[in-house]
Parts: structure tokens; sequence; C-alpha cells
């Protein structure tokens, strides 16, 4: 089993409308693909140079082939 990893840097401005889109419209998009396994967005606690706030998105896989056709498709 793979995660694939997905951290994202957002301005504080958008946070809300982003964190909606992700849970509402990207991740069930990208499960409805049928490669990944589950989905966990969390928050990362860093404070980065840049600003913003941090969010990281862990897709399950079974195994590379199939991460490797996501990437391909």
């Amino acid at each position: 089993m793979f995660i694939y990893n997905v951290t994202t840097n957002i301005d504080t401005s958008s946070q809300l409308d982003w964190v909606q889109w992700m849970q509402t419209k990207h991740i069930p998009e990208v499960l409805a693909t049928g490669k990944f396994l589950s989905a966990k967005m969390t928050k990362v606690l860093v404070e980065e140079d840049m600003g913003g706030v941090t969010y990281s998105v862990q897709y399950t896989v079974k195994n590379k082939a199939t991460l490797d056709r996501y990437y391909q498709e």
C-alpha cells in the first residue's frame, strides 16, 4: 500500500472556499477515478515564511502500478 500525498499552501483569505471545494468537489472526483481506496485531508501545523495555511491530502492507493496509471490518465 502507498500514500500519494499532496501538500498545498493556501492564502488565509481563500481558506474556507478552498477547503469546501476540496471536500465537496476535488477529493470526490479523485476518488471517483477508482484508483484510490481513501483520502484524508489534514491541516499542517507549520508556519510558512510565505504565510497562509498549509494542508495535506493523503490518498491511499493499493500499489505503485495503480498510482502510475493515475499519473498517466
